[in-house]
């Protein structure tokens, strides 16, 4: 696995220091290779491999039998850590797994929790990697779906050269199916789109469109409660009030620090509102925030 970062890492000499997020299963070997490797990059577990795993674990003989009913709440209180959205939620998560465990007399489970989970949040609750350009993906499912397709004309009684060449095939057949819909005649429509929304969906995909369709529609459900309030140290700057929670957004990149801006690179409801109340000039929807990895 070293050998082979090291020459991806020469081949893409340039885009490399753009990586930020690499999503693995848990694999503690692979994570120390991948965090030497790219240090400003964070590794996060697939939370399905987490749930997986900790549903295995807790299942162990070595952590004591226990009935159905017990297993399921256990089950619970990890979906509730995996998925919880602060700390408080967290740590009510935990007392609670903390408490159900001692119990039902399965606390050799949680000493194992508090071992080798608890200390790595980062890698795997949920409000820990809000801040991350992950585009609300929390798994490694896209990877898997490909050694499924790959496993297809590959098993362990191939050569590797076959292996090699099977990978190239299937990797060719993907890209002329990708610049097949590069190049078609056409593009989507959708009836229920405005103009704005229209124009999103003319120059990227129905996929990014629903997600910006989404945001649009709670900008303007919300207009009248937001309040926006410029910076006095630096113009750019807008401060959003109004919600659950504070944002800031700058105006020269309409990048703002909200989870789904953030996370999805796209265009949030602070900017489209703000946009909407000022009236200005050109689209609501600023199209200079849409990452150009969505551009068609």
């Amino acid at each position: 696995m070293d050998k082979a970062i090291t020459h991806f890492k020469r081949l893409h000499p340039a885009r490399i220091k753009l990586l930020r997020v690499i999503m693995v299963d848990k694999d503690m070997n692979e994570i120390r290779v991948l965090e030497s490797h790219f240090p400003e990059a964070r590794v996060l577990i697939c939370h399905f491999h987490v749930i997986k795993y900790l549903k295995e674990m807790r299942s162990k003989p070595e952590f004591g039998k226990i009935s159905s009913d017990d297993a399921v709440q256990i089950d619970a209180c990890i979906h509730k850590l995996v998925y919880a959205d602060s700390d408080i939620s967290y740590e009510t998560a935990h007392f609670a797994s903390k408490g159900l465990c001692e119990r039902i007399g399965n606390s050799g489970f949680f000493d194992y929790f508090e071992k080798n989970w608890h200390d790595c949040q980062d890698r795997w609750v949920m409000h820990r990697r809000a801040d991350l350009p992950h585009f609300q993906n929390h798994t490694n499912n896209r990877l898997e779906s490909f050694f499924g397709k790959l496993k297809d004309g590959v098993d362990g009684s191939k050569s590797m050269a076959v292996c090699v060449k099977t990978l190239v095939a299937y990797d060719r057949r993907v890209e002329n199916e990708y610049r097949y819909r590069l190049a078609r005649i056409g593009q989507f429509v959708h009836s229920g789109y405005d103009e704005e929304m229209a124009n999103v969906l003319r120059f990227t995909t129905p996929y990014v469109a629903g997600k910006v369709a989404e945001e649009y529609a709670f900008a303007l459900d919300r207009l009248e409660t937001y309040t926006f309030l410029r910076d006095d140290e630096d113009g750019h700057i807008l401060h959003v009030d109004g919600g659950k929670k504070s944002y800031v957004f700058r105006d020269d990149d309409w990048r703002c620090d909200c989870e789904f801006s953030v996370s999805m690179r796209l265009p949030c409801h602070h900017v489209i509102a703000f946009l909407k109340s000022a009236s200005a000039e050109g689209p609501v929807i600023p199209w200079a925030s849409i990452d150009e990895r969505y551009v068609s």
